[in-house]
């Protein structure tokens, strides 16, 4: 087939959105000739146009196409990035009217971003239209949020009224209205999508591991005998809870006086993480260790810890806690969102996203819990592993993914024919 994808952010690497865009290009073309449309900004053709002329790849056709001069100031600036991804969007309309009058696309698939409150330009074509995998639908409760520094909750009051404002937009009800499937991440994002009046919903990862990768992360040792070690690995941003991985930590310490708590990575929250550190008691204890010169230094710490704690307020998916898991490493996370979406209670702890100090308790409960019970720990180290390679491969996301193609193509086919038949 010849297939149109939306990736907005897009460029070869593992993680993160452009990470997302490229597995998808890269499985589609196993078997298709895709286009690919992607911003032309923040180095993105570059990046991807270096890359190719290394690395050819054959039937695939990336096109770059940018704002007008008064409105690229806004790409990567923040609060302005949603903005500028919206008329980017509208903008897409045309273009992609454009460009399957000259070739004649068989299926749209939008990718990146993947949020289900941004209307996608590829809502204007008749063709069979794929929606996602989207998420971004999970919200903290209003205690998580109005215990955060003044900065940090206006910023999820403007992330709450974007998201309500483009909700009323006629642009994201046409988005809605014209998906064939429509993909959320996580069961919050499946229920917005069902809200906006997506006819058929499921639900599935945005990303996933491929064998190379679980062979990685299975030549990880077992959690290790002695003193226990809880480990955060990521952008150091207020939503990704790790303050509340502190507090949590310091709570368990107090009967584990041997216990560390490891922080990898940096980023504009870190003062604040510092501060709850010191608040705590626990300075001594909670290890700041930046960012880690390698990947495979990163994966040195978490082969030397027991468990990943995740507790984001609103996390997508969370490929962090996939690859812990893979790795062999029980998860603590908040029942909110991807990192719940992914964990059992074999697997991981998923505590109540109550109020924070219910869910600070829960999650200190859940550390003495396996530090003092190894053999628990050991089990639910081995489930975690087999959890992965039964659920979430790249391998099984492909699979899924080609079958909604198939299935889109027929659910088109047959709408079109219904509709010739009424008239």
């Amino acid at each position: 087939m010849k297939l149109l994808l939306s990736t907005y952010s897009c460029f070869p690497c593992k993680t993160s959105e452009p990470g997302v865009a490229w597995r998808a290009i890269n499985d589609a073309l196993r078997e298709h000739e895709v286009w690919a449309v992607i911003v032309d900004g923040d180095q993105y053709r570059e990046l991807n146009e270096s890359w190719l002329a290394k690395n050819p790849l054959p039937n695939f056709h990336p096109i770059f196409f940018k704002l007008p001069p008064a409105f690229r100031w806004m790409c990567g600036r923040g609060p302005l990035e949603a903005l500028h991804y919206h008329l980017w969007q509208e903008k897409l309309t045309g273009v992609v009217r454009e460009l399957h009058r000259q070739i004649g696309f068989d299926l749209a698939h939008h990718v990146t971003y993947g949020r289900y409150w941004s209307p996608s330009g590829l809502r204007v074509l008749d063709l069979p239209f794929i929606w996602g995998p989207v998420g971004a639908a999970e919200t903290p409760p209003r205690s998580f949020v109005a215990e955060l520094p003044l900065r940090y909750r206006l910023l999820e009051s403007l992330r709450d009224g974007a998201r309500k404002w483009s909700c009323k937009s006629r642009a994201l009800r046409h988005t809605a209205a014209t998906a064939t499937i429509g993909i959320g991440v996580t069961r919050e994002s499946c229920e917005a999508l069902r809200k906006l009046g997506v006819r058929r919903v499921e639900q599935m990862p945005q990303i996933a591991l491929t064998d190379e990768e679980l062979a990685q992360f299975d030549r990880l040792p077992e959690p290790p005998p002695g003193p226990f070690r809880a480990i955060c690995i990521g952008r150091h941003v207020h939503w990704k809870g790790f303050h509340l991985a502190i507090r949590a930590f310091a709570l368990f310490a107090q009967k584990s006086p041997d216990a560390e708590l490891w922080i990898i990575n940096d980023g504009p929250f870190r003062g604040e993480l510092e501060k709850t550190a010191a608040q705590t008691g626990m300075s001594s204890r909670v290890k700041f260790l930046g960012v880690l010169p390698t990947y495979q230094d990163v994966l040195q710490k978490l082969g030397q810890s027991h468990v990943l704690m995740h507790p984001a307020l609103h996390e997508g998916f969370g490929n962090v806690c996939l690859e812990a898991m893979a790795a062999g490493r029980p998860v603590a996370c908040l029942d909110i969102g991807g990192p719940a979406s992914q964990i059992t209670p074999e697997t991981g702890y998923a505590a109540p996203a109550t109020t924070p100090d219910e869910a600070v308790a829960a999650m200190a409960a859940f550390l003495e819990k396996i530090d003092r019970d190894r053999p628990l720990l050991a089990a639910m180290s081995v489930r975690a592993r087999e959890h992965v390679k039964r659920n979430f491969t790249m391998r099984q996301i492909n699979e899924t993914m080609r079958s909604f193609y198939d299935q889109a193509l027929a659910s088109h086919a047959q709408t079109r024919r219904n509709s010739s038949a009424r008239i």
